[in-house]
């Protein structure tokens, strides 16, 4: 799997979940929401009902020397996370087992092994959830508020189109009728006046126009 790849599994992810940060607890919530739970243990000592799990999967042997694995068969979904790691490290760590598990790593063996070419994949991805691009960030942010942007998009026409609207309107209300003048006449016409009618230098009467008494009707077509 490319980088580009893994980038767009990334991109998948985060729009899927719904993550508005990347810190520990929100990790934990959203890979609650693709049936995981997250169990935190100790490499010595676990209380009563970790230690069942552990012993019960056969998995003791994976906390000796681990920060985190994911085990993932039947109807278990499990990530267990080193309880004595800090909270940025054990984000990098929850990272890095979202990443086998969106990398589809545990699709041939129950827990995340140590495949080289595996282990690169779900660095990667951590990588890049943790620190996404400003290209991700922005098509996720995109994708998580669509229906308010496409809101803001129609409201904006819709005020763009009253607004034209209005200065029609208006300007429809500053004529006069359906009178025509020539630039250098000093009488209004209907628009079919044959002393308008395919003229290239004609326009509208206006009220003020009409009002100043500077125009006469036309004998011809206004009798």
């Amino acid at each position: 799997m490319t980088n580009s790849e893994i980038g767009q599994k990334v991109k998948q992810f985060l729009e899927s979940s719904h993550l508005q940060n990347n810190d520990y607890p929100s990790l934990i919530k959203a890979v609650e929401e693709l049936g995981y739970t997250v169990i935190e243990f100790n490499s010595s000592y676990n209380d009563e009902n970790t230690q069942t799990v552990l012993e019960e999967l056969n998995l003791s042997a994976f906390i000796k020397k681990s920060k985190g694995f994911t085990y993932s068969f039947d109807e278990y979904r499990l990530i267990f996370i080193n309880e004595s790691l800090s909270k940025h490290e054990k984000q990098i760590v929850l990272s890095h087992e979202i990443g086998h598990i969106v990398c589809g790593h545990l699709i041939s063996s129950p827990a995340n092994s140590q495949n080289v070419q595996e282990e690169y994949e779900a660095n990667e991805f951590s990588h890049q959830l943790l620190n996404p691009s400003k290209k991700v960030r922005f098509s996720v942010f995109t994708y998580k508020h669509k229906k308010a942007i496409i809101a803001a998009v129609l409201a904006i026409v819709l005020v763009l189109s009253s607004t034209g609207i209005v200065l029609t309107v208006q300007k429809q209300r500053s004529y006069y009728g359906e009178y025509y003048v020539t630039s250098a006449g000093k009488k209004y016409h209907e628009k079919n006046c044959i002393f308008v009618k395919n003229k290239t230098n004609v326009r509208r009467l206006t009220k003020d126009e009409f009002n100043s008494g500077e125009y006469e009707a036309c004998e011809i077509c206004l009798p």
